[in-house]
């Protein structure tokens, strides 16, 4: 199955200087800032409905002003509900071009700035349990021929065992392995280096799918039954299928694998800033989020063990 790439088109009405701009912010996404095919999709959509907004109101892209934001928040909320969490990426992704544009010199201040962010509840991450990441990780498609079936088997162990971002999976190199493969080197997001580690079950299942692969073709690991590179949403529609094929009803994503990374790790006693450094977070508060999961469950063990905690 062939699967489109996301891409946000520039309207043939646009003038020339918000083409411009478009083709301009969408290359500093896509290089400098290193976004995910997802991401950059959702930035660059907002910033179309903006540009829309704009022409609707005969405002000047390069003189908006605080009013003209709110205006612009007020229009969408009008015609669409809109949630906080949604509004809060809007409100982003629009700092973030005015915070190019003002790099450019294209204005002499970011307006975005001065526009607060709508308070949200912070949801906590959804993990697997450990019946599920086992059952995800040992079942076995007997419908896929050998190459493939080795392949998505390689993938779901790589993805538990190292947390990767799918971008990282999809851009990781033969030549990022070491030769044992017990570690790989990868390029997170803002361009930030770091190495993660491949543990013996991942390494097996990693070592089975290459003397299948073989060293011909492109030069990412994964790749697709043409021998091309594995995209992003080939990514998700592989895991998408397992889990139909395997009838589960949580859905299966990069992300959650990620998530249940990072929970075992420190329900095992790992130390929150050695699972930041693996997780790649610039942020150690991108990362506590992840104690609170590990905390409820200490919880509910301690709830369904102590005899004084029992009702």
């Amino acid at each position: 199955m062939t699967l489109p790439v996301l891409e946000v088109q520039i309207p043939e009405h646009f003038p020339q200087v918000m083409a411009d701009l478009f083709r301009s912010y969408r290359t500093y996404l896509k290089i400098e800032k290193n976004y995910s095919e997802h991401t950059l999709f959702a930035y660059l959509r907002d910033l179309k409905f903006f540009f829309e907004f704009c022409l609707k109101e005969e405002i000047d892209i390069l003189s908006v002003d605080v009013l003209d934001v709110r205006a612009y928040f007020a229009d969408l909320k009008s015609s669409k509900k809109q949630d906080k969490r949604t509004q809060s990426r809007k409100l982003s992704s629009l700092r973030t071009f005015y915070k190019f544009l003002f790099r450019e010199e294209k204005i002499g201040a970011n307006p975005i700035l001065q526009v607060s962010f709508p308070k949200t509840k912070k949801r906590l991450p959804k993990n697997f349990t450990p019946i599920e990441t086992e059952d995800i990780l040992d079942y076995e498609d007997p419908e896929k021929k050998e190459v493939l079936g080795k392949r998505d088997k390689a993938i779901v162990e790589v993805l538990y065992s190292t947390g990767l971002r799918v971008f990282e999976l999809v851009n990781a190199k033969l030549s990022d392995l070491n030769e044992e493969l017990t570690s790989l080197k990868v390029m997170g997001k803002r361009r930030k280096e770091r190495f993660v580690f491949i543990g013996p079950e991942a390494k097996v299942a990693l070592q089975e799918y290459l003397d299948e692969r073989g060293n011909g073709g492109p030069e990412e690991i994964f790749l697709n039954q043409r021998g091309g590179k594995l995209t992003t949403r080939g990514i998700r529609y592989i895991l998408s299928e397992r889990r139909s094929v395997m009838g589960m009803e949580k859905a299966i994503t990069p992300h959650k694998f990620r998530h249940t990374f990072a929970t075992d790790l420190l329900n095992a006693g790992a130390d929150i800033r050695a699972v930041q450094e693996l997780l790649g977070h610039s942020s150690l508060s991108s990362t506590q989020v992840y104690l609170s999961v590990s905390r409820d469950r200490l919880k509910e063990v301690y709830r369904n063990a102590h005899p004084h905690a029992k009702k």
